[in-house]
């Protein structure tokens, strides 16, 4: 990760900018597989009746509204996003079902608006990846986490789909990888591996919590047909590697990919419709109830 703060500006605006384009739409185009895996998180947190909790990058409440259930009405829910359209969209939701125990902020992970210890569970669902310094949010999270509390999060596992292998082919020859500069060895310290058990557990230790315990799952998701397939990529991050491509070849160049990827599509899976599995990763920690020494900082 770059340490150049003028960088790291422009990965959140990038970001923020996919997302609050996304918003109107997210996970509301064909299969909600979002919602599945929230209410997945959601039960693997092992939230009581009563309890505080705080949902990261809340996009359009799809862990923050079985969270509010979870709770139940002694307790409440915060959902926070960097994505103010994101916000606006999920906080009329939670205004026109009517929840007293539910608000949504927009909020920069990496630097959270509460008191030490507000919460009794933080969720953040398939974002951990997109924050430029992990150990901030990590930090952060840490902070606003009562001790004894939980972390639960879910990840992409790592998981190789040959029959999706064709597609990333195709992403090579319309937006061809950019060449890996050279550096010193030791220079930089490896990305975090986010996407096995492993790693999950060696960047939460590595943060101070402890008990980290994980489950896997592959959840199929099944779209009608290319069409709705191909909307539904602009209704969540997927979006970002079709904008990419657009910037670089242009509205033709964008028609010319989904071209060849409804090709791809017509030849592998031939039905008509279009099914996906989706490979997820779930993890569960704890701050511990004893104070610990982090970065040179009693906690």
């Amino acid at each position: 990760m770059t340490n150049n703060s003028s960088d790291v500006d422009q990965r959140k605006k990038h970001i923020t900018g996919i997302f609050s384009r996304a918003a109107p739409t997210y996970d509301h185009i064909g299969p909600s597989f979002f919602a599945h895996f929230g209410r997945e998180l959601v039960n693997f947190a092992q939230i009581e009746a009563g309890n505080s909790v705080l949902d990261l990058a809340t996009g359009r409440g799809a862990i923050l509204f079985p969270a509010v259930k979870a709770v139940g009405k002694d307790g409440y829910v915060v959902g926070t996003d960097i994505s103010l359209p994101m916000v606006e969209e999920t906080r009329r939701e939670v205004q026109t079902l009517g929840l007293k125990n539910a608000t949504v902020e927009q909020m920069d992970a990496e630097c959270l608006q509460f008191q030490h210890g507000t919460f009794d569970v933080v969720l953040c669902g398939f974002a951990l990846f997109f924050f430029p310094h992990l150990d901030k949010a990590l930090a952060e999270i840490w902070r606003v986490l009562r001790p004894g509390g939980h972390l639960a999060v879910s990840t992409w596992e790592k998981y190789e789909d040959e029959q999706w292998s064709w597609f990333d082919k195709l992403v090579d020859i319309f937006l061809p990888p950019e060449p890996q500069q050279d550096s010193t060895p030791g220079s930089q310290p490896p990305p975090p591996e986010l996407n096995t058990p492993v790693g999950m557990e060696e960047v939460l230790t590595k943060a101070g919590f402890s008990q980290v315990l994980h489950k896997t799952e592959r959840f199929e998701v099944n779209y009608k047909d290319r069409e709705q397939w191909w909307l539904a990529q602009w209704s969540h991050g997927g979006r970002a590697l079709l904008e990419a491509i657009e910037e670089k070849l242009g509205a033709d160049g964008l028609e010319r990919f989904k071209l060849a990827v409804f090709e791809g599509l017509s030849q592998h899976q031939p039905s008509g419709g279009v099914h996906t599995n989706w490979p997820a990763l779930y993890v569960r920690a704890i701050k511990p109830e004893s104070l610990v020494v982090i970065s040179e900082q009693v906690i």
